[in-house]
């Protein structure tokens, strides 16, 4: 949980801060490790190590004229795996638009190290993959 804890605030600094490295910096991240999104973005529906990540997150922050993310609650999972709950926020670049979400994702970890996570796209599809209930 703590790891979990650490990478998500370094990923709330990335997204917040432009700081595409941010989470890798902190030495819990696996180098190889896998951003996987349930929902495909600029054609791609898995992200690998720091340079598709830092790429990732360049395009998605470019359809914001502000973004910012909140980690709500952390869930132990068993099996080295976390569920993170949290919410996003912006106003859409081209629109104008305010938008807020409210998603879920499951971090994997082997060796103190989070190797994979995958986002979904409301908390209860993350908590129902993970085999727990809300």
């Amino acid at each position: 949980m703590e790891i979990v804890r650490q990478v998500s605030e370094a990923f709330q600094r990335a997204v917040e801060g432009g700081d595409p490295g941010a989470a890798f910096d902190t030495g819990l991240v696996a180098d190889d490790w896998e951003w996987v999104l349930q929902t495909g973005f600029e054609g791609k529906s898995v992200w690998r190590g720091r340079q598709e990540f830092a790429k990732f997150l360049r395009a998605w922050r470019g359809e914001f004229e502000d973004l910012s993310i909140r980690f709500e609650q952390l869930i132990d999972a068993g099996d080295d795996r976390v569920v993170m709950i949290y919410r996003q926020r912006g106003t859409g670049k081209g629109s104008g638009i305010p938008v807020e979400w409210h998603g879920g994702a499951i971090s994997e970890l082997r060796d103190g190290r989070v190797i994979r996570t995958t986002n979904y796209p409301a908390p209860v599809e993350a908590l129902e993959a993970a085999g727990l209930s809300e």
